[in-house]
């Protein structure tokens, strides 16, 4: 037997020394809000727990990650998170490490990548895994840099290979990157049939073609050009309809500038849905204008639910949407290009028909599970290597 076939049965806990200590995740859940990531890490806790690995989490207090963890009969310990150089929340996540012999802390943001280096700086020796699912650099100096190449961080984890190819180009230690793609769970959606329940909702005629998207109203998903493309078509067509479906900071700003368009009859924004698993059956054309992507859940759901899709070249995003087969993309900013794409969907339904097959066949790639399997995976090779 050579030396690594016995560090795997060794991990399996059927080695001649006996079965190992439980495996113990401590995941660090640094956000008051609940968006993708936030379901990501629900997704992989779910999936570990089913796998017999013990689970603890580091939440906000109030956070909505510390009403699931309630619900969830999850143990949650209560950390402030304040910022990245919050000593004290470094000291907390420290002692549980110590408390709950942490096998590895999984960190799911800067801030708590930040936090999680302090804690090492001050004795913390717990091995670390960091997600990361933003594709913008990491900076060439000073904290930024040096938390990641910390010799605690056995693996940087990258929701698409797009963040995997940037980080790799700025870490000490690039064979440590490795890209796990984000996934969803196909059982939230069903295979019915449009019922136009959102048309009636909206008082929008059934021959009406929605363009949507689902997300949250922040900059980097750079609605302005969404609505700048939704103004183009709108002038030439009337029985389309564009929905922007969540909630964010630029909310307010965005609806002034459709009232300003005059096209505020049109351009509908819903709010944040409970029901993007019914929504999504009625829509038309998925129409996502990211500046920034690491990935995007959103596009993964659409696809699904066979919407063909047009979508800005931007980070992750053409990893899942493939030029002229399951969808468009076109370049950032762009408005004529997309409002082209836009049209020829609008303009040939059996383009888009097609789009949105080959879309769905795309999809089942990205399942839940198989990123679950992708992040434990990782997890035995980190504890195999100590």
């Amino acid at each position: 037997m050579n030396s690594q076939d016995l560090r795997e049965q060794c991990f399996a806990g059927v080695a001649i020394f006996g079965a190992m200590d439980p495996i113990r995740i401590l995941h660090l859940s640094t956000e008051r809000t609940w968006r993708g990531g936030e379901q990501q890490i629900a997704y992989l806790i779910e999936s570990s727990r089913a796998k017999d690995i013990d689970i603890v989490v580091a939440v906000r207090p109030g956070s909505a990650f510390a009403q699931w963890c309630k619900d969830q009969n999850i143990t949650a310990y209560p950390v402030a998170f304040a910022n990245g150089f919050d000593l004290f929340s470094a000291m907390a996540i420290k002692r549980i490490c110590r408390k709950c012999k942490v096998s590895i802390v999984h960190i799911h943001s800067g801030k708590g990548l930040s936090i999680a280096y302090l804690a090492a700086l001050i004795g913390m020796k717990t091995p670390m895994v960091v997600h990361r699912r933003v594709d913008f650099p990491i900076k060439k100096s000073g904290l930024s840099l040096a938390k990641y190449n910390h010799h605690n961080v056995k693996r940087i984890i990258c929701v698409s290979q797009a963040i995997a190819d940037m980080v790799s180009r700025s870490v000490n230690l690039p064979e440590r990157v490795i890209t796990v793609h984000s996934g969803i769970d196909f059982s939230r959606f069903n295979s019915a049939s449009k019922t136009y329940f959102l048309h009636d909702e909206l008082g929008l005629d059934h021959t009406t073609r929605l363009v949507a998207n689902i997300s949250a109203v922040a900059p980097h998903k750079d609605y302005h050009t969404f609505i700048n493309v939704a103004a183009k078509v709108l002038a030439e067509r009337k029985n389309v309809c564009f929905l922007v479906v969540g909630d964010g900071e630029l909310l307010t700003e965005m609806k002034v500038r459709v009232n300003d368009l005059g096209i505020g009859d049109r351009v509908i924004f819903t709010g944040f849905r409970e029901d993007i698993s019914l929504l999504l059956r009625e829509i038309d054309i998925f129409l996502i204008t990211s500046e920034t992507e690491g990935l995007g859940t959103t596009i993964i759901d659409a696809m699904y639910n066979s919407i063909p899709v047009v979508a800005t070249n931007a980070g992750g995003i053409p990893e899942l949407v493939e030029q002229g087969i399951s969808g468009f993309l076109g370049e950032v900013k762009d408005v004529d290009q997309l409002t082209d794409l836009v049209n020829q969907l609008l303009d040939n339904p059996d383009l888009a028909k097609k789009m949105g097959v080959k879309a769905h066949l795309k999809s089942l790639l990205f399942s839940k599970d198989e990123m679950a399997s992708g992040v434990i995976d990782i997890y035995k090779k980190v504890l195999v290597e100590r």
